[in-house]
């Protein structure tokens, strides 16, 4: 028995250490889009049902700091999560890494979240690094320096796959000049995916998506092309914002933002994620109707911004004005739990500088939603309506969002 046992904490204790790893972060994470499988090969794999639950209930213990629940879940999807530590800079040094193992089966891409995220309100996504050159490595090295709450980096190629998404929208990249739908592999045109799925999990009333893309530059084109994925004008007008900033870092750039310049062009409004943001009824099929101006598309010319690290710093400084530091560790502890979890009729609970509440399933599905108008600081909430599973609680405060991760008896 005793053998059998050391066996067992052996196996348990090298499962541990695998999933840690140090070194400098940017270099690890530029690794896997040297990797990534190119335009072609069908790589790509549509996961199912099950596995974006699956997928799902790993995210929703994450961002609830339960790793053990969380590496278990990924685990079933034959992905890991590493916990990193960034010895290239001395502060913003502790990062979850939820990348697929070395023998790779699904090319669903890398997920990045910071353990104690500064900018707790800012998620970066670079769908097409491998295709709209240097996005990724641009992507990576400003998450690192700016800490903020995650980094979303593609699987393959956009054109990995041959079969088309079934979503609205055509592109000529895939094709040599032909309009054609886009692929199953394009993770900014395919609502079916992790990418989509993880979205929408952390989609929530504050937090806003950064999505850098790269384009070719014709003769009428500026060099920096932003949307909100619609052509409405948010109350939270962030592509302005960056554009101004952005003049700022470099004052021979040149703009054009979809709501302000009826600017079509390469706009993202048939973009799932941008959709999915700004409420669209039906991401795949139907453009949005209205913004939340919390998804900003920013298209870029090669030699201005993503050429080299010249460029990456000007997005870097730009993100790191606009987007400010939302979040102390120590507002993580601040919610004090007045009723049991698992939880049955009723979720109860106290913390002060409340703004909203938000109570979502691990498939995204909203059960709950408020504004604190009142200013309380003490909640009751009627759950005796939810299914058994498990839930997210949101908490959007005056400093940043809280997590916690809620099972229904």
């Amino acid at each position: 028995m005793k053998r059998l046992l050391l066996i067992a904490f052996c196996f348990a204790f090298q499962f541990v250490t695998a999933q840690t790893d140090s070194g400098d972060l940017e270099i690890y994470l530029n690794a896997h889009i040297s990797a990534m499988p190119g335009d072609s090969g069908n790589d790509y794999k549509t996961p199912t049902n099950a596995e974006l639950t699956t997928w799902g209930n790993c995210i929703t213990a994450l961002l609830s700091n339960d790793l053990v629940t969380a590496r278990a879940q990924a685990d079933l999807v034959n992905y890991q999560i590493v916990e990193y530590t960034n010895t290239a800079l001395s502060e913003n040094k502790d990062f979850y890494v939820l990348e697929e193992k070395s023998t790779q089966t699904n090319y669903w891409g890398v997920f990045v979240f910071a353990k104690t995220p500064t900018r707790n309100q800012l998620v970066i996504q670079a769908p097409h690094s491998s295709f709209d050159f240097n996005t990724g490595k641009e992507a990576v090295y400003s998450f690192v320096r700016l800490n903020n709450k995650a980094l979303f980096l593609n699987g393959t190629h956009r054109c990995n796959h041959s079969t088309a998404s079934t979503c609205a929208g055509t592109t000529t990249v895939c094709s040599g000049g032909g309009s054609e739908p886009f692929k199953i592999s394009d993770m900014a045109h395919n609502s079916d995916s992790i990418w989509q799925k993880t979205t929408e999990l952390l989609n929530d009333s504050s937090t806003v998506f950064i999505q850098l893309h790269g384009f070719t530059k014709q003769a009428s084109d500026p060099y920096v092309i932003l949307s909100n994925g619609t052509d409405k004008t948010p109350t939270t007008d962030y592509a302005t914002l960056i554009k101004n900033e952005l003049f700022n870092q470099d004052n021979t750039l040149t703009f054009k933002i979809a709501h302000i310049d009826t600017w079509t062009r390469l706009v993202g409004f048939t973009n799932t994620q941008g959709r999915l943001i700004n409420n669209s009824v039906n991401p795949c099929s139907n453009s949005a109707t209205a913004t939340t101006g919390r998804f900003i598309h920013i298209e870029q010319e090669k030699s201005k911004l993503r050429q080299d690290a010249t460029g990456w710093e000007k997005m870097y400084q730009t993100l790191n004005t606009v987007f400010t530091s939302t979040l102390s560790t120590k507002d993580v502890n601040r919610v004090k739990m007045l009723s049991k979890n698992p939880f049955t009729n009723e979720i109860k609970f106290s913390i002060d500088g409340v703004k909203s509440i938000a109570i979502i399933n691990v498939l995204g599905k909203r059960y709950y939603n408020s504004h604190n108008k009142n200013k309380k600081s003490q909640f009751s909430i009627d759950t005796s309506n939810y299914p058994t599973g498990i839930y997210l609680l949101r908490i959007s405060t005056e400093s940043g969002m809280i997590y916690k991760k809620l099972i229904r008896e």
